[in-house]
Formats: structure tokens, sequence, C-alpha cells
């Protein structure tokens, strides 16, 4: 809801009105869980990543490898 003047600005009785869902707290477990659980595998994978990352690497370097001065 837009109040007027150059810059909307939202007052204490805008706010009031807006309605705000908030699941039970067993809902707010699952949904933690879940999401704790994606950190996790976005964790597992970005080990995975650095690893490929280090095995390119090696590879490239035994595929043109510098010499010694």
């Amino acid at each position: 809801k837009h109040c007027g003047g150059a810059v909307p600005s939202v007052n204490k009785s805008t706010m009031e009105a807006i309605k705000v869902l908030v699941p039970e707290p067993p809902e707010q477990q699952k949904i933690a869980h879940c999401l704790s659980s994606l950190d996790d595998v976005i964790g597992l994978e970005s080990h995975k990543l650095d690893a490929l990352k280090n095995l390119k690497k090696g590879l490239m370097q035994q595929l043109f490898p510098q010499e010694v001065a």
C-alpha cells in the first residue's frame, strides 16, 4: 500500500494490517531440520568440488610439467 509522498513510507497502522502466517513449532522444527540437512549436503558437495579442483590441478601439472630453471 502506497502512503503518498515522494518516497513511499510505512506507518504503524500499515504494518499492523499485514497478516503474517507463522507455522506451529513442530512444523518449524521440520523446516529447520530440512534446511540443516541441505546445509550438510552443500558442505559435502563443496568438499567434493575442492577435491576435484585439486585433482584437476595435479593432472594439469602432470600434463604440462614446468621445467626447473
